[in-house]
């Protein structure tokens, strides 16, 4: 039987591989949450030009989910950074998204925090903030990655995704299309958010088929402090010291606004709306997600296939929760692994996949199943029939 939430949050968190014990042991045991980690790259270029020819640079992170009231997020987020340090340079991220809806499977571990005193949030907490979350072919990542970080960006945290939907359509014939898929993360302040993302829909060329969609969420509370480039410094600070420094000297991100009209080399405006060549986006959108026991994964695909979702990506993570160390193997703790599913989608088709799952899930024996959906700003991908814009570059040049 399902149980519908309404004031649930999805709250995430970017760490440092040594800071994650202490996170996962705080959370789970004072705070009785579920959480579930995977693994993930950052990214860093380089900042010498002769150096810029060379791969980026890809730090180990682990990225932390868990679901809980949303009157319980300031809490949650401030142990996090607590415990992580995140508020010391180029360590890690938390920010925390609200849910439209969510339905929980009658075996689905979520957080109880009901009758838990409540404590005061951290102060370096934002609520000017946008998550962008960008699902592309492993060969376009690194040139999308860096267009994000010549816009201002932190280096996007990249994980492994496995693109689903077409390919089980196609019988046999699926060897033919590649289900590797990148997924670039990365939080942006609201006055750097269009231009950031803007630059990575360009260069990830989204107007056309087959290139993957990028789609902006907005945060409720939340910080970053992920780095973007690696040199030899010959200042005390780097530039993004410098700015986090003004932003926080200011109280406010309006100084860094480029809605002004500036000339440059080229004689162009690169503030100007009218001039902006990516558009093609859609509107009343929904990001549709869901947490299920990896063994009913395939079902649980097909059974939103049938209902209607034209597509998703998938990423693997472990579940850690209270009772998890009850079975044990050799003094070390066995965790199931979930299956974490993604897409986009029109609100009501959103809905008519919704009810879908709440009426058939259990009738094919998927009851540890979580089904979120968050609210959309912008969403870039290809659309038939839109502007194609590889001819009219062809046509002005």
């Amino acid at each position: 039987m399902f149980n519908s939430k309404h004031s649930v949050s999805l709250v995430t968190a970017v760490l440092p591989d040594a800071a994650v014990e202490l996170v996962v042991q705080d959370l789970v045991e004072n705070k009785n949450a579920s959480l579930m980690l995977s693994r993930a790259r950052g990214t860093l270029v380089r900042d010498d030009w002769w150096k810029s020819w060379l791969p980026s640079i890809s730090p180990s992170k682990t990225i932390l989910r868990t679901i809980v009231p949303t009157s319980e997020v300031d809490q949650i987020e401030s142990s996090i950074v607590v415990n992580a340090r995140l508020h010391q340079q180029a360590l890690g991220a938390v920010f925390s998204v609200p849910c439209d809806s969510a339905y929980i499977g009658s075996d689905f571990r979520a957080a109880d925090c009901s009758g838990r005193q409540r404590e005061a949030g951290s102060g370096v907490l934002s609520e000017m903030l946008s998550a962008i979350f960008c699902i592309v072919d492993h060969q376009s990542s690194d040139r999308v990655a860096r267009a994000a970080i010549r816009a201002g960006a932190h280096g996007p945290v990249v994980q492994f995704a496995e693109g689903r939907g077409l390919r089980d359509r196609l019988g046999w014939l699926r060897i033919t299309k590649d289900a590797e898929q990148e997924v670039l993360m990365l939080i942006a302040d609201e006055a750097d958010r269009e231009n950031i993302f803007d630059a990575m829909a360009k260069a990830g060329e989204f107007h056309l088929p087959g290139r993957g969609l990028m789609y902006c969420m907005p945060v409720d509370r939340g910080m970053f402090n992920l780095p973007s480039r690696m040199a030899s410094h010959h200042y005390a600070a780097s530039t993004q010291q410098i700015i986090n420094a003004i932003d926080h000297l200011t109280g406010h991100t309006h100084w860094r606004d480029q809605s002004i009209f500036e000339v440059g080399k080229e004689g162009k405006g690169v503030g100007l709306e009218l001039l902006r060549e990516f558009s093609c986006e859609l509107g009343e959108q929904v990001c549709f997600s869901a947490i299920v026991d990896r063994d009913k994964s395939q079902d649980f695909i097909y059974l939103m296939l049938d209902a209607g979702a034209p597509g998703m990506n998938i990423n693997y993570a472990k579940l850690i929760q209270q009772d998890s160390g009850d079975h044990k193997l050799a003094h070390a703790s066995i965790n199931r692994e979930y299956a974490a599913m993604h897409c986009i989608l029109g609100s009501d088709v959103a809905a008519q996949v919704a009810r879908s799952i709440e009426n058939d899930a259990e009738t094919v024996g998927i009851t540890d199943l979580c089904v979120l959906t968050h609210p959309v700003t912008r969403v870039a991908k290809y659309v038939p029939g839109a502007t194609d814009y590889r001819r009219k570059s062809k046509l002005s040049a």
